[in-house]
């Protein structure tokens, strides 16, 4: 299965209808969660330098997708390590990657990184995630976008409702 992946309609970083948010376009193929990332100065934290913070964010979602689409748990962040390596800059075309690594017991394990075309690692985050209690899947479904994504993607996700 691979394609463009739904987006969570209100979301910041994915929902294309938040004019003030990132809009990024987020994609699954072979266990791999990824996005292009160039984002303006709008986002700086130092001159043409991206917000550290901008990039967790960012890397977190793509880990939640990762964990999701090979689990389908609705999974919370519970716990990160993040390491900034090299300054990721504003202007700058690079991709965003994360994949699901294991589950124990109750934590789900995940990582994500930003890297250049030439494949340098940016800045990376580990995770563990925990799976979300008392979540109506119905109303979950209804909050994500599907009019960009590919009919298996979206039979992926409405898979939820039949647990």
């Amino acid at each position: 299965m691979k394609g463009i992946l739904p987006v969570y309609k209100d979301s910041f970083f994915c929902g294309f209808n938040r004019k003030d948010g990132l809009q990024l376009q987020m994609f699954y193929e072979k266990g791999l969660v990824y996005c292009e990332v160039n984002i303006d100065n709008r986002f700086e934290g130092y001159t043409d330098v991206l917000h550290g913070g901008i990039i967790f964010g960012i890397l977190d979602v793509i880990i939640w997708y990762a964990i999701f689409m090979e689990t389908k748990k609705i999974c919370m962040t519970r716990k990160t390590e993040a390491e900034f390596f090299k300054p990721v800059m504003c202007g700058i075309p690079y991709t965003a990657k994360g994949q699901f690594l294991r589950i124990e017991g109750r934590d789900v394990h995940a990582t994500a990184w930003i890297e250049d075309k030439e494949n340098e690692v940016y800045a990376s985050v580990n995770a563990l995630f925990r799976e979300a209690r008392n979540i109506s899947y119905e109303d979950f479904i209804n909050k994500f976008d599907f009019s960009r994504t590919t009919p298996s993607i979206k039979k992926h996700f409405m898979s939820l409702l039949n647990l």
